[in-house]
C-alpha cells in the first residue's frame, strides 16, 4: 500500500509539472490550438509511471507470487489514490497560477466557432455549450472521468507486459 501512495503522489506531481510546462510554453494561451495534443500526451506519462510502479512492486522481496490480478490492483489502486490529488492540483493550478485559462480558451473557441458556424443560431448555441463546459466544476468532472478511464484502461493493459 505504501508503494501505491508513493506513486500516486509521483503521478500527481509529474502531471502538475506537465501543466506548468504547458503553461510556460504557451499552450494555455497563444498556442491553445495544440492543447488537446499535449493533454493526450499525459496518457503516455501516466503509462510510464504505472509501468514503473508495477516493476518496482513486482521486484520487492515480499512479492513471491505475482500475477495479472496483483498488477491490475496495484495500478488501479494508484489511480484511485491519485484522482483526488489530481483534482486538487488542477484546482490550484487553474485558480492560482493560470486563472485566465478559461477566458483564453473561450476567446479562441469563439474564433473557431465563428469560422465554422453556418448561422447565428448555431454560433450562439455553440458558444453557450462551450461556456457551460469551460467552468471549473464541469471541467473537473470531465477530467475526473477521463483520468479514471485512463487509469482503468492502463491498469488493464500494462499487467499484460509483466510476467514473472
Amino acid at each position: 500500500m505504501k508503494t501505491e501512495f508513493k506513486y500516486a503522489a509521483i503521478l500527481t506531481g509529474i502531471l502538475f509539472f506537465w501543466l506548468l510546462l504547458e503553461f510556460w510554453i504557451g499552450f494555455h494561451d497563444a498556442l491553445v490550438d495544440y492543447l488537446p495534443i499535449t493533454s493526450l500526451l499525459t496518457i503516455l506519462i501516466w503509462a510510464l509511471v504505472l509501468n514503473r510502479e508495477i516493476k518496482e512492486k513486482k521486484n520487492l522481496p515480499t512479492s513471491t507470487h505475482w500475477n495479472y490480478g496483483r498488477s491490475f490492483r496495484t495500478a488501479f489502486l494508484t489511480t484511485l489514490l491519485a484522482l483526488p490529488l489530481l483534482l486538487l492540483s488542477r484546482w490550484l493550478f487553474y485558480n492560482l497560477i493560470n486563472p485566465d485559462f478559461f477566458n483564453n480558451i473561450m476567446i479562441k473557441g469563439r474564433e473557431w466557432i465563428s469560422v465554422s458556424a453556418p448561422t447565428e443560431d448555431n454560433f450562439n448555441s455553440s458558444v453557450k455549450m462551450m461556456e457551460d463546459y469551460f467552468q471549473m466544476k464541469s471541467y473537473q468532472s470531465v477530467t475526473l472521468v477521463f483520468n479514471a478511464v485512463t487509469g482503468l484502461v492502463l491498469s488493464s493493459l500494462l499487467p499484460l507486459f509483466h510476467k514473472k
